[in-house]
């Protein structure tokens, strides 16, 4: 049987050591996180859980929330706020800078709205290759980074990077041991980057690890993966953005990673009414008692890129892309501030966490502080920007452009596209 085992403060070298004494076999390591996977019997599991230092689990199955993913009546124009989003500013904002690693199924890099965008990639599953044939990837890529995509242009951040990093097989399932080498190698990736002395906007340099996936909750904090985003996070300055998962309306309900609180949880509303809470969004709180999501964004009736061919399109709904769409805004608002203060500014949403009430709206019958349904609510992005840049319109002006954008939202209901 697969196993992983943990570290709680040994060295890569002492785990690989331990694990060889009891006659492990197959053993994987994933270093910089301190973890390493190896085949075991029971025997041998239960005298390694024994050595002081050692955690030992079995490997779970992980999946995309695929399985709530529908297709919707008619496209939605969400993708024109973010549009008027980005033209508030001269010139108008695209996310560049900004590197995602988004660990799923693969992503479709031919495709039209996503070409040049993957500058990495690298599969961890038992498939043969990068490419997506579930199609779950390439939607979250194209949320994150799409561009061009006939007049218009689509996605949240379209000067983005992107890294293609498979956890996710052909069949739909990941295992914890492919998604926790996935994050080490974006770890890896990351201290290369910084010792090459790459800028931290080098698109070869990782700041945010996208996780449209999760497993139900085990209230474990030794949980592999979720040792591993925590690392990713406080060790190596990555930003981890994870979907809430798409169990609700019932409490409890949030997935692993997202249950941890160094994650950033997104769950997701309405996108035809900005502050309803999509009636499937996991909500809090966890099974150790954490308050959870963190935030919430669109997450209904989304326009995104095909896997089937390079000019298809399909509208799908879950939590699987409010995620991505709150790491695509990491972009906007990181270039926003680099503008005001330079290259050296750098925003984080673990940091900023710290202030969400301030720029997060919710419905007026949500809690004021943070809860297990809207978690901080959704942020409010022109005010966010606007503060970054310290524009010196008039607040006034400010307000009435997010109202415009909110607006806009609740037309997109009214608005009727081709799909696939």
């Amino acid at each position: 049987m697969r196993y992983a085992v943990v570290s709680r403060g040994l060295t890569i070298d002492q785990l690989r050591a331990e694990v060889k004494k009891v006659g492990a076999k197959d053993i994987r390591e994933a270093k910089l996180l301190g973890e390493l996977f190896c085949d075991l019997d029971q025997d041998q599991a239960t005298v390694l859980a024994k050595v002081p230092g050692l955690v030992v689990k079995p490997v779970k199955v992980f999946q995309p929330d695929q399985q709530t993913l529908v297709e919707a009546p008619g496209v939605e124009k969400l993708w024109d706020v973010f549009t008027l989003l980005r033209s508030l500013f001269t010139p108008p904002l695209t996310g560049t800078g900004l590197t995602v690693a988004v660990l799923d199924s693969g992503v479709r890099t031919a495709h039209e709205s996503l070409k040049e965008k993957v500058v990495y990639e690298e599969n961890f599953t038992g498939s043969p290759s990068a490419d997506d044939i579930l199609g779950h990837g390439t939607q979250v890529a194209f949320v994150v980074a799409g561009g061009l995509h006939g007049a218009k242009t689509a996605g949240v951040a379209p000067g983005a990077a992107l890294f293609n990093i498979k956890v996710i097989d052909d069949n739909g399932f990941g295992t914890e041991e492919d998604i926790v080498m996935g994050v080490d190698r974006v770890c890896e990736l990351a201290v290369q980057a910084r010792t090459q002395g790459l800028y931290a906007t080098d698109p070869l340099y990782p700041n945010v690890i996208n996780l449209s996936l999760g497993a139900t909750d085990d209230g474990d904090p030794d949980n592999p993966l979720r040792v591993a985003c925590r690392l990713a996070s406080i060790d190596y300055g990555l930003d981890v953005v994870a979907s809430a998962g798409n169990d609700g309306p019932k409490m409890t309900t949030i997935k692993v990673p997202a249950t941890d609180p160094e994650v950033i949880a997104v769950g997701a509303i309405q996108t035809y009414d900005a502050l309803e809470i999509w009636e499937k969004s996991s909500r809090g709180p966890t099974e150790e008692g954490e308050t959870k999501p963190d935030f919430v964004l669109w997450g209904t009736d989304i326009e995104a890129a095909s896997h089937l061919r390079d000019d298809g399109y399909v509208v799908k709904s879950g939590t699987s892309f409010s995620a991505p769409m709150l790491a695509g805004l990491t972009g906007l608002l990181w270039e926003t501030g680099r503008r005001a203060y330079g290259e050296g500014w750098l925003f984080r949403w673990t940091a900023a966490r710290e202030f969400a009430p301030y720029f997060c709206v919710k419905p007026a019958d949500a809690p004021l502080k943070k809860g297990n349904t809207y978690g901080y609510g959704l942020p409010a992005m022109g005010t966010m920007l606007g503060q970054i840049a310290a524009v010196a319109s008039p607040e006034q002006e400010v307000m009435e452009v997010v109202a415009g954008m909110l607006m806009m939202v609740a037309m997109t209901g009214m608005i009727t596209g081709v799909i696939e």
